[in-house]
């Protein structure tokens, strides 16, 4: 739980960075950059391999781009699902920052004590969580039009990750019971569509930028020779 906690508190510190002093759009995107890197190169290098040692490629790969898929679509939905800031538009965004929480959560316990990913997994989320809770935390200051009630809101969506560290352990045994190794292939695939998704949602509005490009490129090569 130590992993969630501490994201929790970096998201925290970004949304009330968001709300009290707003963006700070150069220093997050390469950060976000550099996070959102790590994260793909954990999913292309353990997770879909490691799909692939129970479920063969073919299904590791199919399920890996299903889940990020339907992040996408989920995001694209909730999250954008209007363009004006007013408070019909900030429930979906709130939605889906508690629903992205949640999974940020249960990964970290997923990978808890597992070698490189014990350490890289909660490395790239914490690198992403600042840079996402300040653009929420902004977001929502400006359709609200009050810090207080901003920072709040946010918080209660960035708590989701606590939510997911804690009941990961109980739905895990009781999945694994159930299902066997389709549970395990299923809850990775999740997991590698969100990683994937992260990596998406960093790079895509800022691929433009060269140095933006680089710092994501380079975390994923250096990320990936540790594999070897």
């Amino acid at each position: 739980m130590a992993a969630a906690w501490l994201l929790t508190v970096l998201a925290l510190g970004g949304v009330a960075a968001g709300a009290l002093i707003g963006q700070v759009r150069a220093l997050a995107s390469q950060l976000a950059a550099a996070g959102g890197g790590l994260l793909t190169a954990v999913a292309v290098f353990w997770l879909v391999p490691e799909i692939a040692q129970t479920s063969g490629w073919p299904v590791a790969v199919v399920l890996a781009i299903a889940a990020c898929g339907a992040m996408l679509l989920l995001d694209r939905f909730l999250a954008h699902s209007g363009h004006e800031l007013h408070k019909g538009f900030l429930a979906p965004l709130l939605a889906a920052a508690a629903i992205h929480s949640f999974l940020d959560g249960w990964s970290v316990r997923v990978f808890a004590g597992r070698g490189v990913t014990a350490v890289a997994v909660p490395l790239g989320l914490g690198m992403h969580k600042v840079p996402e809770g300040a653009a929420l935390g902004w977001v929502t200051r400006r359709s609200l039009g009050s810090a207080q009630k901003a920072m709040v809101a946010s918080a209660a969506a960035e708590s989701m990750t606590l939510a997911g560290a804690f009941l990961e352990p109980y739905a895990n045994q009781s999945g694994q019971s159930e299902l066997g190794a389709g549970w395990t292939a299923g809850v990775l695939a999740v997991i590698a569509g969100s990683f994937l998704f992260l990596g998406c949602h960093a790079l895509w509005p800022e691929w433009r930028r060269p140095r933006v490009l680089l710092v994501f490129l380079g975390t994923l090569a250096a990320v990936g020779l540790l594999k070897r």
